[in-house]
């Protein structure tokens, strides 16, 4: 019993670490001067992206799972996929990631951010 509750704790914490956005909107966006600005953006898949932004929502959200450095951790390396594969793995939310941990433009800026890595 004792190992039963030991898992089932140990599982809970790990998915509440895979998340990190509490929901509450207050959120503050990188500052960006125009010429960083310019510097940190990319077009990829016919869209403009902000790679500081996403580098630091990979970091606050996805980083605790899939590693500092995209190689894994309690979730699979991320390492070398497209665009397309990131965005819709944080729409989908294949296994047990769940679904939509960032979406609209910040998961555009993350997938955008992963890819180029």
């Amino acid at each position: 019993m004792k190992k039963y509750m030991i898992a089932l704790i140990g599982t809970a914490f790990l998915l509440g670490a895979c998340g990190g956005n509490d929901g509450n909107g207050n959120e503050e966006a990188p500052a960006n001067d125009v010429n960083n600005e310019a510097a940190n953006n990319t077009e990829e898949a016919g869209g403009e992206y902000d790679l500081a932004a996403g580098e630091e929502l990979y970091i606050g959200n996805c980083a605790g799972c899939h590693g500092g450095d995209l190689a894994g951790g309690s979730a699979p390396g991320i390492q070398g996929l497209s665009y397309d594969e990131v965005k819709s793995a944080i729409e989908n939310g294949p296994g047990t990631m769940p679904s939509n941990i960032v979406s609209g433009e910040e998961a555009e800026n993350v997938a955008a951010w992963v890819s180029e890595q």
